[in-house]
């Protein structure tokens, strides 16, 4: 009789490991910020992406701005 209560208990508990990782790779595939997909029909972002590059604003870095910049800290080893 106890062998069939550690089945049924080994059973269930995988049953949730399964359930936990199906809801974690659901909401890493929504992103950050982002709920899961909702049903079709419903308004939103239609997913489309840019492959157009910004125009290049050199103004930015004008003289002034160059004499006082800074390099970055690198990460050691």
């Amino acid at each position: 009789m106890k062998r069939g209560w550690g089945a049924v208990v080994g059973a269930a508990i995988a049953v949730v490991v399964v359930a936990v990782v199906v809801a974690g790779v659901v909401a890493r595939r929504a992103g950050p910020g982002e709920s899961p997909a909702g049903p079709s029909g419903t308004l939103g972002d239609v997913g489309a992406t840019s492959t157009v590059l910004p125009i290049p604003d050199d103004s930015y870095w004008d003289p002034g701005r160059m004499s006082s910049a800074v390099p970055a800290p690198m990460p050691t080893g």
